[in-house]
Parts: structure tokens; sequence; C-alpha cells
């Protein structure tokens, strides 16, 4: 790095400190302290213009490093264009020198010996990506301009609501919005902090790798090795060379069932007592908040002020299960190929993943249904007609396994149905989607594995296919990892909150766990303590914990030398 670039690098951390201090947190509102900001951001941007220019006039190629610094120049534009506006000038400013800053750093050899570590385990990177995007938004939420009231969420709240949205799971220790529901005890965040929660939760419902590589396909880059088989593991593709088009079918597919979701929503929320620009609100939020299965509402009462509105909870459920079923399967179930020759030649086309998906799902929404309606029927569907009834019972069934959603007070339910809502939010979604749990193909895959043990087969067969011992074992650590996360996390809970009652903190760990956000009450009782554990149990939820295990643990290198078996007696 040259003499030039170094001063490029500092000058540009130390407008985003200062943009940060005076537009984010406005620590000062002082003539001078303006002043002084305004001196270090027009002083880094010229430097970062100078060191563009230096360098296309240095190398021959001009052209090519043109390209590599087009999007500095492009962003010169508003920085010029909002020279009169304080807060996007600030924010036109901190945009491009944290690209350049990022650019720059990127290029050092510290910088790519760091990365060259972190490529050879991926579930580092998953790890580390996520709780980055984690604090980026935790900052954000901590501005002033963020809450109604002008003071900021506090830092252990920010960080829980960050970490809630990004995690898409939907607990929540302030109110989102300022309504007639709201607790106005606690603080209520403004349009600008709602903002910032839709866009964590569509970059944590999209996944931090889809996004990076989204941008690299959008950009016209191409995908590095290491990447591209993240990706392909990740997408479960059978060629990394199909991956750029995957990358697109994810982005139209989001974006387009989001839009769908978003004028359904909208035709349902514009009224006479609702000016459009609020409907409109209400829908992209609740749209993007389902379909990432986030479970944040733009409703005080979350969406119980609709308990028997069949049109809204028909499109916000399908929504949220077509969040939980996989960026995959609904590429698969929606391809013309699939159904060609009628439904019967389809389902036999079908990849096996996908068929275990669709149905495990199915299984599980009329499962939880059928129980919700029985046991609930005098309980927190009481005074609800049947037609009522069954539609709240199917959305709560939808809802529990990812989303978060409520159309009925979840704190009045019976203890048979809290024992059935743990083991849906349990499960959770499926692989490749926007929501968290164990997954659905985990545990049909322990399903299977029992009925093989019971019929004393050496092999899990289904659907004329064969599962791997290794496909097996993984599920196994899954389910296993997850259950002493749940176990420690609730004795650490109870320890800390030991006002709190045992279902609530138990309802509360495996709502977190499955990133579902469904609580009865406990999430704004907690402290700091208690919100820092629930945080830890969001993330691990989200990023996955056999994912989690594998990044915090030491990589062992493949053994050459097979040992004899030995007998162990189990069961």
């Amino acid at each position: 790095m040259t003499g030039l670039a170094r001063w490029v690098v500092w000058t540009s951390a130390l407008a985003l400190v200062a943009v940060l201090l005076g537009e984010g947190w406005e620590v000062s509102t002082s003539a001078a302290f303006e002043a002084g900001m305004w001196v270090v951001g027009f002083g880094a941007v010229l430097l970062s213009v100078a060191y563009d220019v230096a360098l296309l006039l240095r190398r021959p190629r001009r052209l090519r490093e043109l390209r590599g610094v087009g999007v500095d120049m492009v962003l010169l534009v508003p920085v010029a264009v909002f020279v009169g506006q304080p807060s996007l000038w600030g924010l036109s400013v901190f945009l491009r020198q944290s690209l350049v800053f990022g650019r720059l750093v990127a290029q050092t050899a510290r910088y790519r010996r760091f990365v060259g570590t972190l490529q050879s385990n991926p579930a580092k990177v998953m790890v580390l990506s996520f709780a980055g995007i984690i604090a980026l938004g935790g900052v954000l939420l901590t501005f002033p301009r963020a809450t109604t009231d002008g003071a900021g969420a506090g830092v252990v709240d920010a960080l829980f609501t960050s970490t809630s949205a990004t995690c898409v799971t939907g607990l929540a220790t302030l109110n989102t919005v300022a309504d007639q529901f709201a607790d106005l005890a606690r603080q209520s965040f403004s349009p600008f902090g709602q903002v910032v929660i839709l866009m964590l939760a569509q970059i944590g419902g999209l996944g931090i790798m889809t996004i990076s590589a989204a941008t690299v396909v959008l950009a016209g880059g191409r995908l590095g090795l290491r990447r591209a088989g993240m990706m392909q593991s990740l997408l479960d593709e059978e060629s990394t060379a199909t991956l750029r088009a995957a990358v697109r079918q994810i982005l139209v597919m989001t974006f387009t069932i989001e839009t769908i979701g978003a004028v359904l929503l909208f035709l349902r929320f514009d009224g006479p007592d609702v000016d459009s620009g609020t409907a409109l609100w209400q829908a992209v939020f609740t749209s993007i908040s389902a379909f990432c299965n986030a479970g944040f509402s733009i409703f005080g009462d979350s969406l119980s002020s609709y308990v028997g509105d069949t049109y809204l909870n028909a499109v916000v459920s399908g929504l949220i299960i077509a969040g939980g079923l996989g960026f995959t399967t609904i590429v698969v179930l929606a391809a013309r190929r699939t159904w060609r020759g009628g439904p019967g030649g389809a389902w036999r086309r079908i990849p096996l993943q996908t068929r275990l998906v669709v149905t495990t799902s199915l299984t599980l929404i009329v499962l939880g249904t059928v129980t919700w309606f029985y046991f609930e029927y005098e309980d927190s569907l009481a005074g609800l007609s049947v037609h009522d009834k069954v539609v709240a019972s199917f959305f709560q069934s939808v809802s529990l396994r990812t989303a978060g959603f409520n159309t009925v007070d979840i704190g009045e339910i019976s203890r048979v149905t809290l024992i059935i809502s743990c083991v849906l939010m349990f499960i959770g979604a499926s692989p490749g989607s926007t929501g968290g749990g164990v997954k659905t193909t985990t545990v049909a895959v322990l399903l299977m594995s029992i009925r093989a043990s019971i019929r004393s087969q050496a092999s899990i067969e289904v659907g004329r296919r064969s599962i791997s011992p290794v496909v097996v074992n993984r599920a196994v650590s899954i389910v296993v990892i997850a259950l002493l996360v749940l176990i420690l996390g609730l004795v650490l809970l109870l320890v800390t909150q030991p006002e709190l009652p045992f279902d609530q903190l138990l309802f509360e760990v495996v709502s977190a766990l499955g990133t579902v956000g469904l609580s009865m009450g406990a999430t704004p009782h907690l402290d700091d303590v208690g919100k820092i554990i629930v945080i830890i149990i969001m993330f691990i939820g989200r990023v996955g914990p056999l994912t989690v295990a594998l990044a915090v643990g030491r990589r062992q290198a493949a053994g050459r030398i097979h040992y004899p078996e030995g007998r162990v007696v189990v069961g």
C-alpha cells in the first residue's frame, strides 16, 4: 500500500467516525463540530479522488482500473448534490468512504492472509458474517432517530433487536411500532428503526452467503472456487456451473413473491380509515417479514385483529410456507419440466430432498392444526366462531414452526399445547429456507433411522433411494447439539431470571432456538443478562448448532490409520 493509499484509509476511517458521531448519535450540534465533520468528510473525499486519478494515470490499463473505481466516481454525485443538506450529505459520504475504505483494506496482504485462513473453514465465515451484520444493525438502532423518543435504543436492546431481525426470530424487547396496542412503558422504534429492522430481516432471510454471491453475480463478476463450493452445498446444486443461474433465480423468486404478497396485503390494509401510504408500508413490512419468517409485525398486537380474516390469514400463511420450504424446493416445484406428464409422474421425478420437505411440512401443518384446534377449543380459542377457530388453528400451526406471528394470545395456551408448540418450534423450517430450527429433513431422517433400526435394516431406504450414514450422523449431531443448547440456555435463564415462570422460560428458549419469535410474555421482563443469553441462543438457532460447533472447534486432519472396531452396548 502506497503512502497516499494509507492517507486515504485513515482519513476515510476518520470521516466514518465523524459522520457516525455527528449524524448518527448526534453527540453535538455545535457549529464547530459540524464544521470539523465537513472538513474531515471533504478531505477524505478529495484524497480518495486524488488517489483514484493517480491510479488511472500511473497504470497503462486505465479502462480496467476505471471499472474498479467506477462506483466511487458515481457516488461523488450525491456527495455534490446534497452539500446543503447535512443528513443526506453525511449519508452519502458515509456510503462512499465505506466503499473506498473496504476496497483499499481488501488489497492489503494482512487482509488476504486473514481471508485465506477463513476460507479453509466455511462455518467460521458464516458465523463471522452474521455477527458482523448484527453488530452493524445494533449500531444503527442506537441512533437517536431510530426510536420515537429520540433517545435511541440502549446497547443491549439494540443488539437484541438486531440479532432477532438478522436471525429472523421476531422476539422484541421494545415496541416495533407505537400504536394503541403498544406498551407505552417501553421505547418504540421510529420509521427509520423499522426500516433498519426490515433490512436486517431481508438480509438474514436470504442468508449472508446468498447476498454476497448475488452481489458478485449482479456486478458481472465470477464466484471464486471456495465461495462457489460453499454456495453449491448451501443451494444443493449438483454443479458449480449452474450456480449463477441459481442465485439469479433466488433473487427473482424472493422479490417476486414479496411483491405479490405486498400487493395482496395492500388491498386488505388500504381503506377509508388508513391512508394509502401507511397501508403500503404495512403491506411491504408484513410481506417481507412473513416471507423471511422474521415475525416482526407493524401492528402492536401482531395480527390478533385479523384472527378471523380468511383472506389475510391465507396470504400471510402462504408467504410463511413459501419462505419455510426453502429456495431449492420452490424452484423445483415451480419448474415446468417437473409437471410434464401429470402430478403422478411429477412426484416420481421430484428429488428425494424435495419430497421429504413437502411431505414433512404438510404433515406438521396438518398435525399442528388439528392438535391446536382440539386442545385450545376452550382456552385461547374460546369466544371465537368455529370458522375463526379453524382459521386461527391453521395460522398458528403454520406460524409456530418458523414465523412468530400470532392471532391469539399465546400466554393463554394450555400446557398440552405448550409442549406441542415447543416440538413444532424445535423442528422449524426446511433446509435452505428463511427459517430456523433443526429442520424438517433432519427430523425425517432421524425417524426413518429409527424405523430402520426397529426393522433391523442395515440401511435407510426411502423412495427407491438410500440415505448415507454420513447424513444420519449429521442429523443426530444437529439434534443433540440443539438439545444441549436448549437445556443449557433454559438452566441459565432459570438461574438468572428466578422471578419468571418455568413454562414461560421454556417457551422463550425453544422459540429463540427455533428462531420463531413467539413469546408467552417473558421477553419484556428479561434483564440484561437474560437478554444476552437469548441473543446467543437466537444466533445459534439461525446459523445452525452444528455450524457454530464447526466454527469454534479445531479442524482435525483426516487420519490414514483405521483402527479395529470396538464393541459398545447401547440402549
